[in-house]
């Protein structure tokens, strides 16, 4: 009987997937870890600027010199003879180097920095070997894409972009009132009129084309056509004309108008509708209080771009115009807004397990946060203060994979630890 064993043939085995197993559907973990890298580079501007030049990656533990990544405290008593300190590690760990290569430019000045990171190599098995002990890491289940909540629709991102629709009234130049719903999204903990944005980067008339309503929608200073036309009155001299027959057949187009309405007021007119600094301003005063809104404006619109990085572009199973920068998101969620609505959260259609990613995202929250100081400093940015940037220890993802709860050790007295693989966390 047992001869014929080396025969039997496991009708299951064919169901099995390897592939999951083995974590073959990833992408390399300096793939991710580059992509946080190159999501610095959001930051450009005419006073600092920061550019990723390159990476090289060592995967010898015997090229790597860990004492450049441990930080000491230095002790106050002066000695006779100072004495550099060597640290060996007693127990075995696995891990990389990561080398990434920026250059920095704040006020004229520039600079070259060099950024090591430590990057935990996983074994043939899939098991991360720190500090003589054998850990996994298991998979985490997420939204693929957008998630709902009560009063909004969430694309999962470095930072969640926000969609929130409300219902806006107004009344057009003969009093009929209507109410329609307009959008909305949160940066920096408040509620901003997307709108803002849109006119911001790219001004008026080229926001009304890229959300392909330009030809029904007119600015003009006078009232000529009511049978035909609604007109929504901004200021005395400057009307929105829209046709009756798209503006009461179309929602989509109902809230294009109104948004316009909503961010528009008395002070807007002809000449400076397409004065994007006015617009920037308009956004920084939604912030601060202070008599420079145009600095403030900058900051946020700089923040805004950061919320979607580079990560969320790939995984995104949505075609590349509509993901190719915030400002086609946000478009893509408007155009979309009732079926993203309708999505089931628990709905495991909607979700996807990620591996490599999730310690990517590690590093990624770090350099956002950090980045987002730099960029409040404002004009009164210095080289020192860019360069705090990349002042995070080199074993930054060594110490948060510890904390992170998803680095689960191997304690397994037996062989049958391959259903540890296939475990998840949804937190």
């Amino acid at each position: 009987m047992i001869k014929f064993i080396t025969d039997y043939v496991n009708p299951n085995e064919a169901r099995m997937n390897y592939g999951l197993l083995n974590r073959e559907y990833d992408k390399s973990l300096v793939e991710y870890l580059v992509d946080s890298a190159k999501s610095l580079e959001v930051l450009q501007n005419e006073v600092a600027s920061i550019k990723f030049l390159s990476h090289d990656f060592i995967e010898f533990e015997s090229q790597i010199d860990y004492n450049n990544h441990i930080r000491t405290r230095k002790s106050k008593k002066k000695k006779k003879k100072e004495v550099d300190k060597k640290y060996m590690l007693m127990k075995e760990s696995r891990f990389g180097e990561l080398i990434l290569k920026f250059k920095i430019s704040c006020k004229g000045e520039e600079e070259i920095i060099s950024k090591s990171i430590l990057v935990p190599l996983p074994d043939d098995d899939g098991y991360y070997t720190i500090k003589g002990k054998r850990y996994i890491l298991m998979y985490q289940l997420v939204d693929a894409s957008t998630y709902t909540t009560r009063t909004s629709v969430v694309l999962k991102s470095l930072m969640p972009v926000y969609l929130k629709r409300v219902p806006y009234s107004q009344k057009d130049v003969e009093g009929n009132m209507f109410e329609i719903p307009i959008y909305s999204t949160i940066v920096f903990g408040r509620d901003v009129d997307i709108f803002y944005f849109y006119f911001a980067k790219m001004g008026v008339k080229k926001t009304l084309k890229y959300f392909s309503v330009d030809r029904f929608v007119n600015m003009t200073s006078t009232v000529d056509d009511k049978e035909k036309n609604y007109y929504f009155q901004i200021s005395s001299k400057l009307f929105v004309e829209v046709p009756k027959e798209v503006f009461n057949k179309y929602e989509y187009f109902r809230s294009i108008v109104f948004m316009i309405l909503k961010v528009c007021n008395n002070r807007v007119n002809l000449d400076n509708l397409e004065n994007k600094t006015m617009w920037t301003e308009k956004i920084g005063s939604q912030y601060s209080m202070s008599t420079n809104h145009a600095e403030k404006g900058k900051n946020t619109l700089i923040a805004f771009n950061r919320m979607l990085d580079e990560t969320t572009k790939h995984i995104l199973r949505i075609d590349d115009e509509h993901k190719q920068s915030m400002y086609s998101i946000i478009r893509w969620m408007v155009q979309n807004y009732r079926e993203l609505r309708q999505k089931d959260n628990m709905d495991l259609n909607n979700k996807r397990l990620r591996d490599g990613e999730y310690i990517a995202s590690l590093l990624n929250k770090e350099l956002s946060d950090r980045l987002v100081k730099a960029i409040n400093y404002g004009k009164k940015i210095t080289k020192e203060k860019l360069r705090d940037v990349f002042k995070f220890p080199g074993d930054i993802l060594l110490s948060k994979l510890f904390n992170s709860g998803l680095f689960r050790y191997d304690d397994q007295v037996n062989d049958m630890d391959m259903f540890n693989k296939f475990k998840y966390t949804i937190n």
